[in-house]
């Protein structure tokens, strides 16, 4: 275990400013938001919860650790396979604090915030609140792990060709998937089973397959980088 203590505080360490930063913006978003609302009526405005702009944090851990982190731990002497396994449990633990603290912060918000402020959550708009708060939990940190792995599969690719036409076909592929009135139904049906599952085994099942094959993905190119 403690090899796996040494990644999550390596990794946290490289990416404190970012994480800092995000929550930084989240406070003076806020603090303007509380001077503006001094000024003006806003009791009839929504905002996005501030919990949900946590999850900013895990896309940013997605794309700068497979640039940095890699080359850091490798020339340190660590193999690609010891570096891989250790990423993805930092995107594991990563994806289930932001969970964890949106599955809490979601009951917050129901209970007391909203009592001041009117605020939109995205456990809601995607009906996760619907299994109870472990089953939101689980739901979210699927779906993350598996954001994580695809963005990272994608970054990890970048020195390759096969890299970049899978990042031109899936920047591809929602535009015209919904353009073309044949596919568009399947797109729908893909967005809804990934994030408005009604069934909970189901929904996460979904996502954790997805989640492996973009792990296995970025093994193949991770594998292959010589920098």
């Amino acid at each position: 275990m403690g090899a796996w203590a040494v990644h999550v505080k390596a990794t946290y360490l490289q990416m404190r400013m970012y994480i800092w930063g995000v929550i930084l913006l989240i406070l003076l978003g806020r603090l303007a938001d509380f001077i503006v609302s001094l000024f003006i009526d806003s009791s009839q405005s929504t905002r996005l919860s501030d919990g949900n702009m946590l999850i900013l944090i895990l896309p940013l851990i997605a794309i700068v650790l497979p640039l940095t982190y890699y080359k850091r731990i490798v020339h340190l002497g660590a193999s690609r396979e010891q570096y891989f396994k250790g990423l993805l449990f930092v995107f594991a633990v990563f994806a289930a604090a932001v969970a964890l603290f949106n599955s809490f912060w979601y009951v917050l918000e129901v209970h007391v915030i909203r009592k001041y402020t009117n605020t939109i959550d995205l456990i809601e708009a995607f009906h996760w609140n619907d299994f109870g708060l472990a089953g939101s939990f689980l739901y979210q940190t699927a779906f993350y792990l598996m954001a994580m792995a695809l963005l990272s599969m994608l970054i990890s690719g970048y020195y390759h060709p096969v890299g970049w036409l899978l990042t031109a076909l899936l920047l591809a592929a929602i535009p015209v998937g919904t353009a073309i009135p044949s596919l568009r139904v399947h797109v729908v049906s893909f967005f809804k089973a990934l994030l408005f599952n009604g069934s909970l085994p189901a929904g996460v099942g979904f996502n954790l397959m997805l989640f492996c094959v973009f792990a296995a993905g970025g093994w193949l190119f991770t594998r292959g980088r010589t920098h």
